[in-house]
């Protein structure tokens, strides 16, 4: 192919230093290049980037423009990417070569635009990080190359909000494509998880505190037609952008399966520990990582997070002496650090500490306390269902508390409103809740209790007692 072998040929040149003029030392020649690229470029989008439509002129045109005036467009960038993207998928034997261009892309746009002009912020990590992204990409085989550039992108990133969330899943990738071919330790893959996972939850707690501002805003606003559905299209892009990032979050987590086995994770940090016992940030890793993965039955866990809560108490190391002590059965205990855990930072570990919390109560028949946790869990995390499921059993567990054939058993029909709201929900419930309401729907009244007490089946009825609502009369198949 000719634009191959002139781009090829031209692309050896490396690109000039950032000058006074964002067009070069030949302004003139820049702005001409500018314009006939420019042109060209979008007779090919309006081509639908056909290959016919790819011209010599363009690429020569635009390479001189790249070359001679970095600073002339940020578009010199992104339609570069496009062409170079045409050529790799069109030209594989010179994929390598393409490949190279394309960092060397990504190297100029961060010096000759660091920051973005439309909005004024740093650019530089998720350039950084696009770089990585495609690297990794277009060839699987450089992932080496990629993993480098990912992590340098990340650290950069230090507040959690320049990097795109696809990119982030290229990372995990990469590391755990070095730890499988040898090139790293396992513990990589540990520490790019952790980081991820914060980066990632730290981006949900964001996009939540987003929705829940738009929703008061929409609510305030519910006399202007124009404004609310504004204020719509907003909540449904961040809606869009929750679920991006918890899909990646779930990719990770699914991609992290394999190096997750209890087992491995223990013999892992349990020589890490015993390198540095005193270590803060890898007792955070440690008990963070067995708690998501369900290791907390281990004397690893307990004494990781025992020592952690001595050397620098938090709610995160709270959290998990109230795992380790829910455990073992002791409720009070636990109920005493997962409080503690609620006044954590973190979104995802405040949901669990209320969750945890109310079926501390529910243990030890404090149902009042119990549902007032729970809505608290529900409030931290509205998709959730499982804090329904909770309310529901705590409704259930306290039939005993009230007399009378149709009132010990009106409580059933409130719990099983409470299961059907959470399988309505939320669907990684749904099978729980499902047999939930199968087993309790048979402690409804027969029909002629309902008779004998004057009420008939589709009636509302008011549970008293601590419970205090309003459900619909059921009579047991």
């Amino acid at each position: 192919m000719v634009i191959a072998a002139v781009f090829g040929m031209a692309m050896s040149v490396s690109a000039q230093d950032v000058t006074t003029s964002k067009y070069g030392v030949d302004s003139v020649a820049t702005v001409t290049n500018l314009s006939i690229y420019r042109e060209a470029y979008k007779q090919w989008e309006q081509a639908k980037f056909a290959p016919e439509a790819a011209t010599a002129e363009m690429v020569n045109a635009w390479r001189y423009v790249f070359l001679n005036g970095p600073r002339a467009s940020q578009y010199t960038y992104t339609n570069g990417e496009k062409i170079l993207d045409y050529l790799i998928r069109t030209n594989p034997s010179q994929k390598d070569a393409y490949i190279d261009t394309l960092n060397m892309l990504a190297d100029t746009r961060a010096i000759s635009f660091p920051t973005d002009p439309k909005t004024g912020l740093s650019q530089v990590a998720n350039i950084k990080a696009k770089k990585g992204y495609l690297i990794y990409s277009y060839n699987k085989n450089r992932y080496e190359e990629a993993y480098n550039v990912l992590k340098e992108a990340v650290a950069l990133d230090v507040d959690h909000n320049q990097i795109q969330v696809g990119f982030l899943d290229a990372y995990f990738r990469a590391a755990a494509d070095m730890v499988n071919n040898g090139k790293a330790e396992k513990m990589t893959v540990i520490d790019v998880y952790q980081e991820l996972s914060d980066v990632l939850d730290d981006n949900i707690k964001v996009l939540a505190e987003k929705e829940t501002e738009l929703l008061a805003a929409k609510e305030a606003s519910a006399d202007d037609a124009e404004a609310v559905a504004n204020f719509d299209k907003q909540l449904e892009k961040n809606e869009k952008n929750i679920n991006n990032y918890k899909g990646v979050k779930n990719n990770i987590d699914n991609l992290f399966e394999p190096f997750a086995s209890c087992e491995d994770l223990l013999k892992v940090f349990t020589a890490k520990m015993a390198e540095k016992p005193d270590d803060i940030a890898l007792l955070q890793r440690i008990t963070t990582i067995l708690d998501k993965k369900d290791c907390t039955d281990s004397k690893l866990f307990f004494d990781a997070s025992k020592h952690l809560h001595e050397l620098d108490p938090s709610p995160e190391s709270a959290y998990n002496l109230g795992q380790r002590c829910f455990k073992d059965k002791k409720y009070g205990e636990a109920a005493n650090y997962f409080e503690q855990a609620t006044k954590s930072s973190n979104n995802d570990r405040v949901f669990r500490a209320y969750r945890n919390l109310a079926y501390c109560y529910l243990n030890t028949g404090s149902f009042s306390k119990g549902r007032e946790a729970a809505r608290k869990a529900a409030q931290v995390d509205p998709t959730a269902g499982e804090p329904y499921i909770i309310i529901g059993m705590l409704y259930a567990e306290s039939a005993s508390q009230f007399s009378g054939d149709l009132e010990s058993k009106a409580v059933y029909w409130a719990a099983v409103d409470k299961f059907q709201k959470a399988r309505s929900m939320d669907a990684s419930v749904a099978k729980r809740a499902s047999d939930l309401i199968a087993a309790y729907s048979q402690y409804f009244p027969p029909m002629e209790t309902i008779f004998f007490n004057d009420y008939a089946e589709g009636q509302s009825y008011n549970v008293g007692g601590w419970i205090g609502e309003t459900t619909t009369i059921r009579a047991r198949k």
